[in-house]
């Protein structure tokens, strides 16, 4: 009868352990999933969505972030052979400052192009009111967070140790 409840016990043990969610992994992890419903369920409301709508943007905005992967990944690129040379204790060259202001203002002007782009072709189905808050909706998030970060994380009153409850 000991050894039932002891492996039952076990087992039960086990297949909790094996139910908890792992470390992310690596960028976005596992948790980029729930954070991308998070954004299109407050993007759809943000934006005051009907049905017809998102149907026909989400998949826009997909294609749209995966373009704006592939600028950071070759900017990304751009960048890692002059943070070798410096790593190695290279001075930079006025030739290789040049060449960076070219490319970052050349990078800026795709981001600016695609990202206009990407909202004119939401012409068709969103109005202007929506096209305007489109392009306010990340900075909007950013700033939410970042407020959200700063007031879970302050301290209290010296002498307060109470422990800060999670507000999502």
């Amino acid at each position: 009868m000991k050894r039932i409840a002891t492996i039952l016990t076990l087992s039960i043990t086990c297949g909790l352990l094996i139910a908890q969610p792992g470390m992310p992994k690596g960028p976005g992890g596992q948790y980029g999933e729930r954070m991308e419903m998070m954004m299109i369920w407050k993007l759809t409301d943000y934006l005051e969505l009907n049905e017809d709508q998102a149907e026909q943007l989400f998949p826009k905005m997909r294609n749209h972030r995966k373009e704006v992967e592939k600028l950071r990944k070759a900017e990304m690129e751009f960048w890692k052979p002059l943070k070798e040379k410096m790593a190695d204790g290279n001075e930079l060259t006025k030739k290789d400052m040049d060449k960076v202001l070219k490319h970052l203002s050349s990078m800026e002007g795709e981001k600016s192009k695609a990202r206009i782009e990407f909202v004119k072709s939401t012409s068709d189905f969103l109005n202007p009111t929506q096209q305007v808050k489109l392009l306010t909706f990340e900075g909007m998030m950013r700033n939410e967070a970042q407020k959200r970060i700063k007031d879970r994380y302050r301290p209290g009153p010296p002498g307060n140790k109470q422990k800060r409850k999670r507000r999502f």
